[in-house]
């Protein structure tokens, strides 16, 4: 089986060269910025083309490359946490058993080869392999499509074709890592105030501890007033449903804003005189 897979592929691949066709599976690739890992997925992707999928052109409780083509590979540049398991920094290839009520899902170190037939794979270079639930999704996804999305700088990957999808978490532990590098930064550097502006600003838009970025708002405005530091205390305040606080901060904001008269300070203190007014008494 694995022979005459690798001789259609040479075959196919010398008639196409001869007339100027399209690729039936192109290759796609996401390349997606996580936090501080790059997450890097090659696969070939498959066309419907009027055919039952699942079941059929992808059978059940087989493995599958996932794709067409080379196997599918994915790639992370820090190493990473997939279903409580740590995986490495590297490459690995990216298979799959679907079944019609659980897949799984295997990384392997091996890239190497095609996976177009299970007599290729090795558990012996198994990095891991895990249970995945697909479910049936409202959008028809006429070819097989892998995409990323992002969630307070981990990733989950979603895997679709025709009306399935599998989908799982990677973690990249890169907000537990910022709020490290945050507060090193802030024990070593405790007068900095616009650093004090940047790791308030991290946390509200984080929906982290308000209380945690009002003290820090606080320490960077006891170095001096500051229009970045004024707009956050404002923004939290309003968050926490302090109200009565947020009206004395824009009137101290204001207050500045007059005095020291920065780049579009006009403007800046109709902006807070219209926002007070939205708050709620």
């Amino acid at each position: 089986m694995k022979y005459l897979l690798i001789a259609f592929i040479l075959i196919t691949s010398v008639a196409y060269s001869q007339i100027p066709l399209p690729e039936m599976s192109p290759t796609a690739r996401v390349v997606e910025e996580v936090g501080y890992t790059k997450i890097n997925i090659r696969y070939g992707r498959p066309s419907a083309r009027k055919r039952k999928i699942m079941g059929e052109v992808v059978p059940y409780n087989r493995l599958w490359r996932t794709g067409a083509g080379p196997c599918t590979t994915i790639s992370f540049s820090t190493p990473v946490e997939i279903s409580n398991k740590n995986i490495a920094a590297g490459s690995y290839a990216f298979i799959t058993t679907p079944g019609e009520k659980e897949w799984t899902v295997f990384l392997n170190s091996d890239t190497t080869k095609i996976y177009g037939d299970p007599s290729e794979y090795n558990v012996d270079t198994e990095i891991t392999s895990f249970k995945v639930i697909p479910v049936k999704t409202d959008r028809f996804y006429e070819s097989l499509t892998i995409s990323i999305d992002i969630n307070k700088y981990d990733a989950t990957l979603y895997l679709s074709w025709e009306n399935t999808q599998i989908s799982f978490p990677i973690k990249t532990r890169s907000y537990e890592r910022s709020v490290a590098e945050i507060k090193k930064y802030l024990a070593t550097n405790p007068t900095d105030p616009e650093m004090y502006a940047l790791a308030a600003w991290f946390y509200y838009m984080n929906n982290d501890d308000s209380q945690q970025a009002l003290t820090w708002i606080d320490k960077g405005l006891a170095m001096g007033d500051n229009r970045w530091l004024y707009s956050l205390r404002f923004d939290v305040l309003e968050r926490m449903k302090n109200y009565a606080e947020a009206r004395k901060t824009a009137d101290r904001a204001i207050a500045f804003m007059k005095r020291a008269k920065p780049v579009e300070w006009e403007d800046t203190v109709v902006s807070y005189e219209e926002r007070v007014k939205k708050l709620p008494r």
